[in-house]
């Protein structure tokens, strides 16, 4: 990716917010979060999300404020950083379209898997990612959204392990 791409990551595709998910998007479905605090911050607001994709870590720093393992459906899976691999975009495909909640965790990173996330929700969905010292990133899914992240993925470089 060009730096000028780069860059395009950092923009948000939904409003910031920090705190709480407010309520007006608590009924919406499915939720999937992406990130240890954003999906803690739910959790604690008694919100199980329908997929949480996960890393154990928090700006690089290792995120212990809670176990996983407690959680339903628990997946697991690599993805490097700073990419998408194959295993991740059908592991993240395939939580979506179950009936039961769903964990991932990553090992490696998941940041890039907020992409994935978009162009594969239902649309009406909310996909949320947090942005360190922020809030999170609440993208309420449609046709519009979906086609920016497809647009910020077709710029990534194509390598053998996937994307």
């Amino acid at each position: 990716m060009s730096s000028e791409d780069r860059d395009e990551l950092k923009r948000t595709l939904g409003p910031v917010i920090e705190g709480e998910l407010p309520e007006e998007f608590v009924k919406k479905s499915p939720k999937i979060t992406v990130g240890d605090v954003v999906t803690d911050t739910l959790l604690e607001q008694g919100i199980i999300p329908d997929v949480s994709i996960v890393d154990g870590k928090t700006q690089r720093g290792d995120f212990e404020k809670r176990e996983w393992k407690d959680l339903e459906k628990i997946s697991r899976l690599r993805n490097p950083r700073s990419s998408i691999s194959k295993e991740a975009w059908d592991k993240v495909k395939q939580a979506i379209e179950r009936d039961e909640k769903v964990t991932i965790i990553v090992d490696g990173e998941e940041d890039m898997l907020s992409l994935v996330s978009i162009v594969l929700c239902p649309k009406g969905g909310l996909v949320i990612y947090g942005i360190p010292d922020e809030g999170m990133v609440i993208n309420e899914i449609s046709e519009d959204i979906k086609e920016e992240a497809w647009e910020i993925i077709n710029k990534m470089i194509e390598v053998e392990d996937g994307r």
